[in-house]
């Protein structure tokens, strides 16, 4: 079969496609041929070797696959050969024509979703869910500045916390055609962070009362000036730093309206696998009755991983991206 592998780190030209054996199901474990696998920025942050957990050389990228089950290891019992389904990877390898996981971190697709499209409702997906549920704790009638709306993240992000009960979403993105993305979703407010009087536009978009929740997916400045933007008890809940930039805030900028600056990462929540199938059955029973909208972006062959990651990179991308093996 066909896959990528890393054997250097460096720039998207180090993703080298390669013949290898096809793989079998272990114990617990269920072989898939893929139709569809995940690009996430974190496999460009492991290429770059900038990733917040160490990687080791040569490594195999991709977290996350859709596709059909053609094998089941002993002891499987929730998942059968001919399923459709979609999963986790928790050793990577999901840039491939075939790809091995747990079966515990695989979910049988509904019909009416494509492969494709339960990818974006996966890692993206089960990231929005829990942040907003179980990370923010998001309350009816609270306001949310969600910062790179029109990404795989972001337009889920405007999805669900308007569901839940936000009763404003402000929106950024870096240009007209990402915010208009962000609107069709539900925003209520559009504000381009290049612009060097956005942190004033919040202030302005809230009467001056600034947020009680922000996503913050950016890092650097971004995340630094965001601090600016919160209301009194208000949360930033930081969950990605795609510069590589310096994310230091002064702990004493968040005494005097008593804010709270939080962490979010969804591998943790795979210790948690009520939690994760929660969210699995919240997202795809709202996409499939068209309550939840999924933006697939773009998709790449995957002997185009590199320009895939090369788009990623320079913020040319919006929702999910594909590769088809």
């Amino acid at each position: 079969m066909k896959q990528i592998i890393v054997n250097e780190f460096g720039g998207s030209e180090k993703l080298i496609l390669q013949d290898v054996p096809k793989p079998s199901a272990g114990d617990g474990q269920i072989l898939i041929k893929v139709e569809a696998s995940g690009v996430n920025f974190s496999d460009i942050m492991q290429r770059r070797n900038q990733y917040v957990f160490p990687v080791s050389l040569p490594f195999l990228p991709g977290w996350e696959v859709a596709g059909i089950v053609t094998e089941v290891g002993q002891g499987v019992e929730n998942i059968s050969i001919g399923d459709r389904v979609v999963a986790m990877l928790a050793s990577g390898g999901g840039y491939a024509q075939y790809a091995v996981t747990a079966s515990y971190l695989a979910a049988v697709i509904p019909p009416s979703i494509s492969a494709q499209e339960s990818l974006a409702l996966q890692v993206q997906g089960l990231t929005a869910y829990l942040m907003l549920k179980d990370g923010a704790k998001l309350q009816n009638g609270q306001t949310v500045l969600i910062h790179a709306a029109a990404g795989g993240v972001g337009t889920l992000l405007v999805q669900i916390a308007k569901q839940m009960g936000a009763s404003k979403i402000i929106a950024t993105a870096s240009n007209v055609e990402k915010l208009a993305i962000a609107k069709s979703l539900g925003a209520d407010e559009l504000i381009n962070y290049t612009a060097s009087d956005w942190v004033q536009k919040v202030k302005d978009a809230t009467e001056g009362k600034g947020v009680d929740l922000i996503l913050e997916s950016t890092g650097g400045e971004i995340l630094r000036n965001s601090v600016n933007c919160l209301a009194p008890f208000g949360r930033l809940i930081s969950f990605g730093n795609p510069t590589g930039g310096s994310t230091s805030i002064e702990a004493f900028a968040l005494v005097d309206k008593n804010l709270i600056l939080q962490g979010f990462g969804l591998a943790s929540y795979f210790e948690k696998p009520d939690l994760i199938q929660e969210a699995y059955q919240y997202l795809f029973s709202q996409a499939a009755t068209g309550k939840l909208r999924v933006h697939v972006g773009q998709t790449f062959a995957l002997a185009e991983a590199a320009e895939a990651h090369k788009q990623m990179e320079h913020r040319k991308t919006t929702g999910k991206t594909v590769l088809l093996p």
